[in-house]
């Protein structure tokens, strides 16, 4: 690990893909915590499934397979690690992608998280959880890269139902 974290390597963890080919889990916490640089990746040719949100769940869940059956010593990832990962720590590799800073490119996410219920309002970061955990694609609404609209938004039939829409990365 001392040599990548010299050499400057990138990390591309893509779990899914991980456990479908029975290829290990990976040690990411060991990796950020020696300081190299991780990116989360959907790997379809290997996985199941495009959606980041899935691979940043998977993620999470392999880190605490590791956790429990591997290192001890290695916490799991927390919610707002995986989605790091899914943002800026992905995007880093490809220059200022990742993150609504300035001088970073526009690439954005708009989820409308009206149709997945709850009983009480949430914060955002539990809005984040509930859109990593339960979204489908029908709840997004537009994906914008490097500031231009890929998927606009369309309009609903019957008006605004008072739907209530999250932007990722924040």
């Amino acid at each position: 690990m001392e040599l990548m974290r010299a050499r400057g390597v990138y990390m591309a963890n893509c779990p899914q893909s991980n456990m479908n080919l029975s290829s290990g889990i990976a040690p990411v916490r060991k990796f950020l915590d020696k300081g190299i640089p991780v990116g989360l990746g959907s790997d379809v040719a290997g996985g199941c499934h495009p959606s980041i949100f899935r691979a940043m769940t998977d993620a999470i869940q392999a880190s605490k397979m590791h956790w429990r059956l591997v290192d001890e010593q290695d916490a799991p990832l927390t919610l707002a690690e995986a989605f790091y990962l899914a943002t800026v720590g992905g995007g880093s590799f490809f220059g200022k992608v990742g993150s609504f800073a300035e001088g970073y490119e526009l690439d954005a996410v708009v989820i409308d998280d009206a149709s997945i219920a709850t009983v009480e309002p949430l914060a955002i970061e539990d809005r984040l959880a509930r859109v990593a955990y339960l979204s489908e694609d029908r709840n997004i609404k537009q994906k914008v890269v490097r500031g231009q609209a890929i998927l606009p938004q369309q309009p609903e039939k019957g008006g605004d139902r008072g739907s209530r829409s999250l932007c990722y990365p924040p």
